[in-house]
C-alpha cells in the first residue's frame, strides 16, 4: 500500500470516527495484560509546546478498521502522527477563535461524553460476565456437544468436455497417477494442489459433484464423468472420517463476541425497563396517534 494511500485513510477515519474507536485501543490493551495508562508513554512530538503521547498514537490507531489497524506499527505511525500534529495546530487555533465556547460544541462534547459513558458500562459489565468459566459453560452447552458429520477428502480433474474425461478415466484405468493428470489437464484452480479439494462434508459441493463424491470408497475413482456447471468431473475419493468439534481454543472468539451480543442486549433492555422515557415527534410536540395498518386478508 502507498504512503500516501494510508495516509489519507488515517486522515479521513480519525476525523470521522465514532468514539468507539477508544473501546477498541482499550480491549487491546487488555489482551496484552496491560492497561493503556500504565504502558511506556513517551512524547513523540509537541506542538508549540503542546505535548502528542504515544498513548495519543494507540488511541487514534484504535479507530482505524481492523484491515489496517493490524497492520505493523512502523507502516502506521508516520501517518498518524501527522494526523495528530495537523489536529493539534487546528484546535489550537478553533479555541484561540473560542469555538469551544459555542453551544454546538458543547452540545456534541456532551453527546460524546455520553457515547463514552455507555461503552465503558458495556465493556465494564462483560468484562465482569464473560469469564473463562462461562466461556467453557457455553462451549459444552453447544460446540462441545456438536454431533459428528461424515466428512470427505477428494480430488478431481475438471475439464471442458466428456470426451476428455473419458479419455482420462481409461488413463486412470491404465495405472496413470490421479494427481500427476490433475496437474497436466484439470482446468479447475485445484490443479495446482494435484487436483486436491481438501475435506468437505455434504453441502458444501454441488450436488451432482457430490453424490458421486460421496458413493464412492476409499482409493476408488469415477468410472464414468461426472457432469455439472462447471464442466465434466473425474473424481477420485482419498480418505473418509467423523469429524470433531472445534476445540474450546479455536471457538473462544466467537463464543465471547455471541456472549459479548447477549449481555449487553440483556443490560439495555434490563435499564431500559427500568428507565420513564417520553417520545415527542420531530418538532418537539406531543406524539400523535397513529392509526395501526389492519393485516391483509388471509389467503
Amino acid at each position: 500500500m502507498k504512503f500516501s494511500n494510508l495516509a489519507a485513510i488515517c486522515v479521513a477515519m480519525m476525523v470521522f470516527a465514532l468514539p468507539a474507536g477508544a473501546q477498541n485501543t482499550d480491549k487491546k490493551a487488555d489482551k496484552m495484560g496491560v492497561p493503556l495508562d500504565a504502558a511506556p508513554n513517551p512524547v513523540v512530538a509537541t506542538v508549540n509546546g503542546a505535548r502528542i503521547m504515544g498513548s495519543d498514537v494507540e488511541v487514534a490507531r484504535g479507530q482505524l478498521p481492523e484491515k489496517y489497524r493490524n497492520l505493523p506499527m512502523d507502516q502506521l505511525y508516520q501517518p498518524i502522527l501527522n494526523q495528530l500534529i495537523r489536529t493539534k495546530i487546528l484546535s489550537a487555533q478553533a479555541r484561540a477563535e473560542k469555538l469551544h465556547e459555542t453551544k454546538a460544541y458543547r452540545r456534541r462534547v456532551d453527546l460524546i461524553a455520553e457515547r463514552l459513558l455507555e461503552e465503558a458500562l458495556l465493556a465494564k459489565t462483560i468484562e465482569e460476565k464473560v469469564t473463562e468459566e462461562v466461556l467453557r459453560a457455553r462451549y459444552n452447552k453447544t460446540s462441545g456437544s456438536l454431533a459428528t458429520k461424515e466428512e470427505i477428502r477428494a480430488r478431481h480433474i475438471l475439464v471442458k468436455t466428456q470426451a476428455e474425461a473419458d479419455k482420462i478415466i481409461k488413463e486412470l484405468a491404465g495405472g496413470m497417477d490421479f494427481a500427476k493428470l490433475a496437474a497436466e489437464k484439470s482446468i479447475g484452480p485445484s490443479k495446482t494442489r494435484g487436483g486436491d479439494l481438501d475435506y468437505f462434508s455434504r453441502g458444501q459441493m454441488v450436488p451432482p459433484f457430490e453424490k458421486a463424491a460421496f458413493a464412492l470408497s476409499k482409493g476408488e475413482f469415477t468410472k464414468s464423468a461426472v457432469k455439472s456447471p462447471f464442466g465434466w468431473h473425474v473424481i477420485k475419493l482419498e480418505d473418509k472420517r467423523q469429524s470433531k468439534p472445534p476445540s474450546f481454543e479455536e471457538s473462544r472468539g466467537r463464543l465471547g463476541q455471541e456472549l459479548s451480543q447477549e449481555i449487553a442486549q440483556q443490560l439495555v433492555k434490563d435499564l431500559t425497563g427500568k428507565a420513564t422515557i417520553q417520545r415527542f415527534e420531530a418538532d418537539g410536540s406531543q406524539p400523535r396517534i397513529r392509526r395501526v395498518q389492519p393485516a391483509p386478508p388471509a389467503r
